[in-house]
This record gives structure tokens, C-alpha cells and sequence, in this order.
């Protein structure tokens, strides 16, 4: 009978609660940090809680008994900014959130952002291969204090957005092993913004059946509760409004980084064209066929970043904030170019993190929002849909870098059982 020397769990778990407390309190201390600087910057003070007033709206919209489909908070910059999610999200979030000043609730809002991107750093790293549990806890810190200053993140933080939370849920079902409840995170991810389904049309496009049963089966059960907490407000929006998404904003607008956006800007359009929506159907097939053939060869985790870039790529709308699913990705090819001595990889992931940290747009004097689509010169246009050309790029890259540097052996690659990090180099030690 084998029995367990106390002596290497007790240190494990000390380090455990000592990672976790760790990122409890620097996550606290980057969220003072960002309303410091931020409050105190004309530009963003501006922009500051936008989306997360929206959300204290609904709480108390809940709390009073009044529909959240007419809510809708008067920005100066924005218009009237609409309550956007299934009732069952401002249920478990917001109506908490609203019992806060907006003040506290900021706080406690970013810091618990930055909790779970301290958790996604951990996940991410697992995924990637860093088994030793002192490197892997000094690098959650590391990637989470330099995860705070990329773009999609900074965003979230300046608007009070939701995504870090949903990016959380999604990426506990790609941890390199297909678990019993594999697929719960994505299925409530998509009850709470219904952006993740795309994980289970991967789910289904990989054969990964019992995984994307799951995820549909918990996706319907978050629909489900919403019809029992709320009836009248979930007919209203599952009914048709969901597909409504003019109701987020103009299309066209620069932080639109979908290629939607890209389009809308480039043909001087504000209404979706039929030949739009074939564009965007032929861009999920080929997004989802890339997502495809990588997990063939070896790695689930690859998969879930195809899919993750496509969902960002074919969505009406994809703000700049919607881009932290990039996130694991960058983490992984970070450890990855560090594990094999790629100078190439390690230009190239550092690339990726410049276009995700800088708002290019901005600093070449591009407008955000206008009140109509603009006539921008070639060169404009490129610059102000860096993201999604990028998301192009990394789905055409994708599948030739896979081909000639599978991350698996040959002989492990199988086309059932995930397999998520890179087998043949030099594991990080502590």
C-alpha cells in the first residue's frame, strides 16, 4: 500500500495559498493603480466605468422589478448605452454589484478582473508546459503585471468590462485533458455572452462529443434558469434581440476591431450587406477547419486559440476589450520560443504583444468614434484594423507553422484525446 509523505504536499499547498494571496493582492494593487492613472488622464477619464454603469443599471433594474431591455444609461460620448447580456448575467453579477457606490464597485470589479487574469496566467502556463510549481507561481505574477498593460486588458479596466471572467470560464475546459465536466465552462460562458459558442461548433467540428454535449447542455441550462428567474425579459431577448447587434454601438466605429468593422470602414458602409454575411460564414468554415487541423496535429490548445481568433474575426462586433482570448496564446508562445531557443518565435511573439499593447489608431490621430463611416486613405485603413489582419495572419500562419514544428511528437498525435504542450524541450526549472 503506497502511502503520502506529508512533507512534499504541505510545501505544495503553502505555495499554493501563498501564489493565490499573492495575486489577491497585486491584482487589488494594479486596480488602485489603473484608476490613478486613468481617472487622471483627460482621454480615458472620459471612458472610465462606461460599460460598468450599464451593468450597476441592470442590478438595480433587477432589484426594482423593471425590464433590462429598457435600460439604457446616457453617455456623452456614446448616446444611450443599452444593457447587452441574457438576464441570468446581471442576476449573478450585477445585481450584487449594484448594492456598491460606483466608486467601490470599480474596485472591487478591476480587482476581481485581475484575479482572474492571475488565474488565466496560471492555466495558461500549465498549458504551456511549466510544470515546476516555484517557476510556474513567479510567472503567474510576471504575466499578470505585464498581461495588465496589453491593450484588450487596459480597455476592460477603463470600461468595467465582463470578457476576463468569460475568457476564465472557457479557457478551465482547455487545460491539456479531457475531465468529466470538460465543456461546463464554455456552456455557461455562453449563457452569460452567448460570443463563446463558438467553442462548441470546435467542440463539434473536433468529433469531441461527450465535451460539446456538455457545453450545449449547460449553455441550455443557463437559458433555462434565465426563463425561471426572469420569464418576460429572457423571451425578450432570446426571442430576437440577441441579434441585435447594432444595439452595442456603430459598426463602423475604429474600436470595432471585427471584420465586420474592417468592412464597414472600407466600403463606407453602416448596414450589413448580404454578400458581408458571406464573407464572415466562409471566414467561420475556414476558421473553424484551421482549429480543426492543429488539434489533429496534437494540440487541443491551439484549437481552442483558432477558434477563440475566429469567434473574434466573424462577430458583428469585436471591441478591443473582446481580444484578451489572445492572452493564453501569447503565454504559450513565449514558454514555447523559450523552450526551443527560437529567435524567430521570439520576434514574432513580440511583435504580436506590440500590435495587442498599442493603440496605433489613436496616436496616428485616426477618430474613434464618428458619427458616420469614414473615408480613410489605404494606409488608414490597414492601421485602424490591425487586430483582425493580425487574426488573418495567425489563422494562415497557423496550420504551416503547426506542419513543420508540430508541438507533439508524431507518434502522440491523436485526434480525440488533447494533448496541449510541447513535448521535446528543455522543461523551465526553477
Amino acid at each position: 500500500m503506497q502511502t503520502t509523505d506529508l512533507r512534499t504536499i504541505r510545501p505544495s499547498r503553502a505555495l499554493g495559498v501563498g501564489t493565490a494571496a499573492a495575486v489577491v493582492v497585486t491584482a487589488l494593487a494594479l486596480a488602485v493603480l489603473a484608476e490613478a492613472i486613468f481617472t487622471r488622464d483627460p482621454y480615458w477619464a472620459l471612458r472610465w466605468t462606461v460599460d460598468l454603469k450599464v451593468y450597476l443599471a441592470s442590478g438595480e433594474a433587477v432589484r426594482d422589478g423593471t425590464s433590462l431591455y429598457d435600460v439604457a444609461i446616457q453617455n456623452p460620448m456614446y448616446g444611450p448605452m443599452p444593457y447587452l447580456y441574457p438576464p441570468l448575467t446581471a442576476i449573478l453579477f450585477f445585481v450584487p454589484l449594484s448594492l456598491l457606490p460606483i466608486g467601490a464597485a470599480s474596485l472591487v470589479w478591476n480587482t476581481a478582473s485581475l484575479i482572474a487574469l492571475g488565474a488565466v496566467a496560471w492555466l495558461a502556463l500549465g498549458v504551456a508546459g511549466v510544470r515546476t510549481p516555484r517557476t510556474r507561481a513567479a510567472l503567474t505574477l510576471v504575466v499578470l503585471l505585464a498581461a495588465t498593460w496589453l491593450l484588450p486588458v487596459r480597455i476592460q479596466l477603463i470600461a468595467g468590462q465582463i470578457n476576463m471572467f468569460l475568457l476564465l470560464l472557457v479557457l478551465l475546459d482547455f487545460r491539456g485533458y479531457a475531465g468529466r465536466w470538460r465543456g461546463v465552462g464554455i456552456g455557461i460562458a455562453a449563457g452569460l455572452k452567448v460570443t463563446p459558442l463558438i467553442f462548441i461548433g470546435y467542440l463539434v467540428v473536433t468529433r469531441q462529443w461527450r465535451a460539446a454535449g456538455t457545453a450545449l447542455a449547460a449553455f441550455l441550462g443557463t437559458v433555462l434558469a434565465g426563463f425561471v428567474l426572469m420569464p418576460a425579459d429572457a423571451a425578450r431577448y432570446w426571442g430576437g434581440l440577441v441579434l441585435h447587434s447594432s444595439r452595442a454601438g456603430g459598426v463602423w466605429d475604429t474600436p470595432n476591431q471585427s471584420v465586420a468593422g474592417a468592412l464597414s470602414r472600407a466600403v463606407d458602409g453602416t448596414q450589413f450587406a448580404s454578400w458581408w454575411l458571406a464573407v464572415l460564414a466562409v471566414l467561420a468554415v475556414f476558421g473553424l477547419g484551421v482549429a480543426w487541423y492543429v488539434h489533429r496535429h496534437g494540440s487541443d490548445f491551439l484549437g481552442f486559440s483558432a477558434a477563440a481568433v475566429t469567434g473574434l474575426l466573424v462577430s458583428p462586433v469585436s471591441w478591443e476589450h473582446h481580444w484578451v482570448y489572445v492572452i493564453p496564446l501569447l503565454v504559450w508562445l513565449a514558454v514555447r520560443a523559450y523552450r526551443t531557443r527560437s529567435a524567430g518565435l521570439a520576434v514574432a511573439t513580440a511583435v504580436l504583444v506590440t500590435v495587442f499593447s498599442v493603440r496605433v489608431f489613436s496616436l496616428l490621430g485616426i477618430e474613434e468614434s464618428p458619427p458616420a463611416p469614414m473615408a480613410l486613405a489605404g494606409w488608414e485603413q490597414v492601421i485602424a484594423a490591425l487586430f483582425p489582419l493580425t487574426g488573418l495572419l495567425l489563422l494562415l500562419a497557423g496550420p504551416i507553422w503547426v506542419r513543420r514544428t508540430s508541438p507533439v511528437p508524431a507518434a502522440q498525435r491523436v485526434s480525440r484525446r488533447p494533448v496541449a504542450e510541447p513535448a521535446r524541450a528543455p522543461a523551465l526549472t526553477a
